[in-house]
């Protein structure tokens, strides 16, 4: 008698929809595609408020009640909403996969945002040694702006409690792999996923969301914060509407309270050039997408993500903008995207690169072309899926050997052992010997229990 194999067991650490992380969609999206190859149970941190449609289709575990698994996959993001993810990824060893290098912002709202500001500094120092000590004191005195803490990247704890890495771009599969040589690391390009399919041609998007059917129009997608380079955007496009009276940007996506771009625009002269549509569902987001003309997706600072929208655009053929220097710059061959340097001038690059494309119509279409074949190349959902799959399988073959070489580096926190492993970590990340496996059980355990 052929026995079918058993497909292994995976628990999914993830916010999931409707919460407004793109990553919760990012999941959502990925679950009936690995389905296919694994036994996936879900874990929310609210289970009874995540979709009834995805809670119909796949059991959603609390965090007390997640059942046992074969491996534990943790999605995790550099934001607040990825808090509880964090500390079960900590906890437990399993395979961690890093949306974002850096987890700054949410280490920072761990500790410091709960007045654990020793606790901070404790990690800086882990993860930069003393000029991690030093940055961590401006940080934590709100001296750091937004630049710091995305030079200063946080994950330290993540990646060495875990059994393997997976990163969404080139950017975080190099830099885990220089830190943790011989732990498994995968790079697993972005996904795409069209909840329209077909998606609706350029005129049909524009009549449903009610945009003007001539107007050349410049898409910025998804929540508009500081680091999406807005303020130079609204500049630009006002600059633009001289050659080009029609002329909209589009910002498809809720805005941060924080964010003064209605000022912005006032000061630039934009007026009726600028269009803020609020929050959307994926299939309005998916007709703007389609709808525009160009795709802005510039971000400075970065803490090492690349943007789902980005991917998205590009598979719909749309020419996109980003940020020279940046994951999403490096992710993609030339011609692909078009870089635009974050430097003092960046506006005047942005206008450049804008009106040469506005006044060719045959460029975007040939930008549009080459990032489409891309994407439908390496970017497809079924095909990320298996690539996943294997990787997991493979990792679960290893489990056993990776956990005891994490295990010989740990000891709970708060006692003597612990104290000491956290002082030798910092002297040899201080002496440059971070990605040196120390065996610091075997060394300092007799020591701490006085059996020296």
């Amino acid at each position: 008698m052929i026995r079918t194999p058993l497909k292994l067991k995976i628990n999914i650490w993830s916010p999931l929809p409707p919460s407004p992380s793109g990553i919760a969609d990012y999941v959502a999206e990925s679950l009936p595609a690995l389905a296919r190859h694994m036994e996936l149970h879900a874990v929310s941190e609210s289970p009874g408020a995540v979709d009834a449609a995805l809670r119909a289709r796949f059991p959603v575990f609390a965090p007390a009640a997640a059942p046992e698994a074969d491996l534990e996959l943790y999605h995790l993001g550099n934001s607040p909403s990825h808090a509880w993810v964090y500390r079960a990824a900590c906890a437990r060893p399993g395979v961690a996969v890093l949306h974002d290098w850096s987890l700054h912002h949410l280490v920072l709202r761990e500790t410091v945002e709960r007045g654990d500001v020793s606790g901070y500094l404790r990690e800086m120092r882990r993860a930069h040694g003393e000029t991690g000590t030093f940055v961590g004191r401006q940080v934590a005195r709100a001296l750091g702006g937004d630049l710091l803490p995305a030079l200063f990247p946080l994950n330290d704890r993540v990646l060495e409690g875990s059994l393997a890495v997976v990163g969404l771009t080139e950017h975080v599969r190099s830099r885990a792999a220089r830190r943790l040589p011989g732990r498994p690391i995968l790079h697993l390009p972005h996904h795409v996923s069209l909840p329209l399919d077909p998606p609706p041609s350029r005129a049909d998007a524009r009549r449903a969301l009610g945009l003007p059917p001539d107007a050349l129009i410049l898409t910025a997608p998804g929540l508009a914060t500081a680091a999406k380079r807005l303020d130079v955007a609204v500049r630009a496009a006002a600059r633009l509407r001289a050659a080009h009276p029609g002329l909209r940007l589009v910002v498809a996506g809720e805005v941060d309270p924080a964010l003064p771009i209605d000022q912005w625009a006032h000061e630039a002269g934009l007026g009726d050039g600028l269009v803020i549509t609020g929050r959307l569902s994926l299939e309005d987001f998916l007709r703007h997408l389609c709808a525009s003309d160009v795709v802005l997706s510039l971000r400075f600072p970065t803490h090492g993500e690349i943007s789902g929208a980005l991917v998205r655009a590009l598979g719909l053929g749309r020419p996109a903008l980003v940020t020279a220097g940046t994951p999403a710059a490096e992710e993609f061959p030339e011609g692909v995207v078009a870089p635009i340097d974050p430097g003092p001038r960046e506006e005047e690059e942005l206008v450049a690169v804008l009106a040469r494309l506005l006044v060719d119509s045959a460029l975007r279409e040939e930008m549009g072309r080459l990032a489409r074949e891309h994407v439908r190349d390496h970017h497809g959902l079924e095909a990320t899926a298996r690539t996943l799959a294997g990787f997991l399988e493979d990792v679960a073959r290893r489990k056993d050997a990776l956990r005891a070489e994490i295990l010989a580096d740990r000891a709970a926190e708060g006692g003597l052992l612990g104290f000491m492993m956290e002082e030798v970590r910092w002297g040899a990340r201080d002496l440059g010997l971070s990605r040196v496996p120390l065996g610091l059980e075997e060394l300092l355990g007799p020591i701490a229990r006085g059996k020296a």
